[in-house]
């Protein structure tokens, strides 16, 4: 009978418990109601606390954190979940009260649980590294602080949604509102800065492109505008509060036809335009701000500022620039171009003579620019001609086009405006003289680092109005069909239509009557065709640019322009052939680049005044015919890639200054750098194969190194340690790709002549074990790239003191066998970038000499980005009792790297009482995977870890890309 007692109460005590829970939920229903609605409430009033901290912390350059945003999406599944069940309640609908008091208690303790997890560790937001937050480059504001500052508090307030800065040009708009743009960078009041440049030729889609572009967006090109502007709402809705600014609007508009959300109480929005026109403030419904000139004080003290406060001792002096200054009539911008033409001269003569010309300059254009003008002109009537001519020739770009210093220069050699001076070089050295001139005295200025130029749009505006008669410009309006007739007139002498959508010329269009036409500027365009007649009555054309269009190809009648010296087809992809050239002999360039021409075009070689010859990139082209390069004898620019060329031709062209092109023989490449005078530029290319070839001249491969010079690379050729190869003294970049043999650069005899080299790339070299030979002093090299090198051991055979003290960048890749980065001895100060990836046996970064007993500082002063991606063995990033000192860190990027303990970051303490310290003070991202490695860090200082927590992010991918704003 026993036996059968304990398993028949084992059974009533199964059955039981369920049964007593169910009894419970059924006795205690109002109880787990009451507990339901109290911690519904709870969690309510935590849900507010979070979102009140939350709008408090999240301004300008904050983001939440992923946790924030996670527990919030949470809270609300929750609530909606408990929101079914108190319907339920309420309701009665359920069979039997214990079920649904179950129900009501599960709910109630799901409700706790998401409460208990709302506890954040200090801040709820962090960095938003999306956010471009550089300040804009400013000039220094003269007088028009008080405008800055009406501006500033109306967008700080909440009474003005919407702001027209307004005056005439040159006034000083844009420099004011990139001051406040600087200013509100600092405030917390806005999550989001948009800078937008409408400019005079306004367009719908490319504003809309602009804005999306500055929320890190794209629109798709074929949607319309009405579907692009919704699109665009959403993305700006999701800034919230944000401010957006309008630069240089000419006309007024539908915020709703764009997709501009209008600025109200509720969403926080702030609008600001700047424009010349009062009439657009008024339309588009914003508090005016209208920009006054400066004082008579102001006027003189900016005058000052820029032309030299030695002037001031000489009282007679000082009288006379008084006097100039009020001509300027209070215009910062007449002011500041005129102080830069007189800067530095001395002799009271001249000043008296600058302001009689002042005072009788130009009246012939409308009153409200009239003073501006007469002083802008003042600065153009002091240059020389030939500096004139190359000034005015800039208002043939669109308005606020940037180009390139290289861009203007090749240009103005075009025109002839730059004499023949025997070389290339000293070409370009006096085209930089006249661009340095153009921009001291305010007619031209720097964008960015210096490397661009523009025109200020008022300085154009004077330009074509002094070209009014001999150009016709319409560069950048959105054209979609050649000007009028009667628009070519006579007079005429340059035309620009460049970066319009002119798809074609009409067939039965008479040819324009235009015997005086020089230049005619058609590129960027959409044009399929030109007719026959079109180029009928140009007979003094010389620079005829077709660039990036669609011609599959040139009327015959081309072939009777003559007097043409720059013939550009560059981009222009479906064309295959040219007409006979044999006429053009004139011709000193001819841009071929990018075409798909896959014959030499007949006649070229009769071309004996050509300077500038580019066959770059021209995938079709078969071959060079034997002879016919030796016998363009003045050639200075010569480009041919990817087909190969021989030496012995290229080495008779005693002019060559610049040259990109490929040799298939080592004897090539030591005949060509041993018996020929050095190149002012060169990119030259070993390669056997011609498929390598193919591969390497791409368009990506090829952009990557626009801007690089003196370069040489080698491509699937087998190096031997015995060959004696040949490398310019002067050479800066050193490339080796899928090169077999090559065990070291000591194989390489010509390295030590190599005293320039700044960077060098190896890629799928798999017989290389070490890259510098033993104790190799590297002072010059700046940037190291390796990938796909399986059998590599080390960069150096053995390290030495002071190697590679320039070194900024390094990337490394798929190495299987390096086991250490750096030498603890080698010199790393000037470090900028460290990227190392998929080394499967990498243990160390900077590989431990002795670990002494004190803490040992690795000084990385300029180390702003580290990233560490697929190191499976990598145990250690420095010794460990090694910090890094890294005061200009802003990411650190660690993927996979499991066995790595220890994130040796050096953390300063902020505050010796408490010895709680600090991040590095540039540090805006740590980007980790998995999210679970961070946790099992070990750190030196117990309050590291919650230090470091607000920068943490954690990628959605493994291959998400880090930091794409700073690459």
């Amino acid at each position: 009978m026993c036996d059968f007692v304990g398993p028949i109460l084992d059974v009533i005590m199964f059955i039981g418990r369920p049964a007593i829970r169910y009894l419970n939920y059924h006795r205690k229903f109002n109880k787990y109601v009451d507990d339901f609605k109290q911690a519904q409430a709870e969690l309510l009033a935590r849900e507010v606390d979070i979102q009140q901290q939350l709008q408090d912390e999240h301004h300008f350059g904050k983001k939440p954190k992923q946790e924030v945003e996670s527990w919030l999406r949470k809270i609300n599944e929750k609530l909606a979940d408990a929101q079914r069940v108190e319907d339920k309640v309420s309701t009665g609908k359920s069979l039997f009260r214990s079920c649904l008091g179950k129900r009501v208690y599960e709910a109630t303790q799901a409700l706790k649980e998401v409460k208990a997890e709302g506890h954040f560790c200090g801040s709820l937001a962090v960095n938003d590294l999306s956010i471009i937050t550089a300040q804009l480059p400013t000039s220094e504001l003269a007088g028009e602080t008080n405008v800055k500052e009406e501006i500033y508090n109306y967008l700080m307030g909440n009474e003005v949604r919407m702001i027209g800065v307004c005056g005439m040009g040159g006034i000083g708009k844009t420099t004011i509102m990139k001051h406040v743009h600087n200013r509100l960078l600092e405030e917390t009041k806005f999550s989001k800065l948009i800078w937008v440049t409408v400019t005079q030729d306004f367009d719908i889609r490319r504003l809309q492109n602009n804005i999306a572009r500055q929320l890190m967006e794209e629109l798709s090109h074929e949607e319309d505008t009405t579907i692009r502007a919704a699109k665009l709402s959403e993305m700006l809705r999701k800034h919230r509060r944000y401010v957006l600014i309008l630069d240089d609007v000419w006309s007024s508009f539908s915020l709703e036809d764009i997709g501009i959300l209008e600025p109200t109480a509720d969403n926080g929005c702030k609008l600001v335009l700047t424009t010349r026109s009062e009439e657009v403030v008024r339309t588009m419904g914003c508090k005016k701000v209208k920009v006054p000139c400066l004082s008579a004080d102001e006027a003189l003290q900016l005058f000052l500022s820029k032309a030299g406060q030695d002037m001031l001792p000489n009282p007679t002096l000082e009288s006379i620039m008084k006097d100039i200054v009020g001509e300027c009539d209070g215009l910062p911008l007449a002011i500041v171009t005129i102080a830069g033409c007189m800067r530095g001269i001395s002799i009271p003569l001249l000043w008296e003579n600058a302001l009689d010309e002042l005072r009788s300059n130009i009246r012939s254009i409308q009153v409200v620019q009239e003073k501006l003008f007469r002083c802008l002109k003042f600065s153009y009537d002091h240059l020389r001609q030939t500096d004139r001519d190359c000034f005015l020739c800039c208002a043939l770009y669109p308005e606020d086009y940037e180009f390139k210093k290289e861009e203007i220069i090749d240009y103005w050699m075009e025109e002839g405006l730059i004499d023949e001076m025997g070389t290339r070089k000293a070409m370009e050295g006096w085209g930089h003289s006249i661009l340095q001139k153009l921009i001291e005295n305010c007619l031209l200025e720097r964008v960015g680092e210096g490397t661009q130029i523009k025109m200020h749009d008022v300085v154009r505006d004077m330009a074509l109005d002094i070209t009014k008669k001999g150009f016709l410009v319409k560069a950048g309006r959105q054209l979609k069909e050649l000007p009028n007739e009667e628009e070519w007139t006579e007079d005429l002498e340059k035309v620009s239509l460049m970066n319009n959508y002119i798809s074609a010329i009409p067939p039965n269009m008479m040819s324009p009557i235009c015997q005086k036409v020089t230049t005619l500027l058609l590129s960027r365009n959409s044009l399929k065709e030109i007719p026959e007649s079109f180029f009928g009555h140009f007979p003094n054309l010389k620079i005829l640019d077709l660039s990036y269009n669609l011609l599959t190809k040139l009327p015959n009648s081309i072939s009777n322009l003559e007097s043409l010296t720059a013939l550009v087809l560059h981009g222009c992809r479906h064309i295959d052939n040219l007409p006979y050239l044999l006429k053009l002999q004139a011709l000193k360039k001819l841009d071929l680049g990018r075409t798909s021409i896959k014959e030499i075009p007949q006649g070229l070689e009769m071309l004996v005044n050509l300077r500038y010859l580019n066959l770059g990139l021209t995938n079709y082209l078969k071959e060079i015919p034997n002879g016919l390069l030796s016998k363009l004898c003045r050639i200075q620019y010569l480009a041919i890639h990817p087909v190969s060329t021989g030496a012995k031709e290229i080495r008779e062209l005693n002019k060559l200054e610049v040259f990109e092109g490929c040799f298939s023989d080592l004897g090539d490449l030591n005949t060509y750098f041993s018996q020929r005078k050095r190149l002012h530029k060169y990119f030259i290319w070993l390669s056997p194969n011609p498929l390598l070839k193919g591969v390497l001249f791409n368009e990506q491969v090829y952009i990557r190194y626009m801007d690089h010079s003196n370069i040489v690379a080698f491509v699937g050729y087998n190096i031997n340690s015995g060959d004696g190869i040949i490398l310019p003294y002067d050479i800066q970049h050193l490339e080796f790709v899928e090169c077999k043999g090559l065990r070291s650069l000591n194989d390489i005899c010509g390295l030590k002549d190599a005293t320039n080299l700044k960077e060098c790339t190896f890629e799928k070299c798999e017989e290389l074990e070490y890259i510098f030979p033993s104790g190799c002093q590297l002072q010059t090299l700046e940037s190291l790239n390796l990938s796909g090198l399986h059998n590599l051991k080390a960069i150096v055979g053995e390290s030495s003191v002071g190697a590679f003290s320039s070194l900024k960048t390094i990337c490394i890749f798929s190495c299987t066998k390096i086991k250490n980065l750096f030498s603890a001895k080698w010199v790393l100060h000037n470090l900028e970038e460290a990227t190392v990836g998929h080394c499967d046996e990498m243990e160390e970064i900077i590989a431990s000499e002795e670990e002494g007993m004190g803490t040992i500082k690795y000084n990385l002063p300029k180390l702003w980005i580290l990233h560490l991606v697929e190191l499976p063995h990598l145990k250690s990033i420095c010794s460990k009792n090694g910090v890094m000192v890294c005061d200009s860190l802003q990411c650190i990027d660690i993927r996979n790297c499991p066995k790595l303990k220890r994130l040796p970051l050096y953390l300063p303490l902020l505050d010796h009482d408490t010895e709680k310290p600090s991040p590095p003070p540039s540090l805006k991202e740590i980007r980790l995977h998995p999210k679970e490695w961070w946790e099992s860090l070990e750190w030196d200082h117990p309050h590291a870890n919650n230090v470091l927590l607000p920068f943490l992010k954690f990628p959605h991918s493994l291959f998400e890309q880090p930091m794409e704003e700073y690459l």
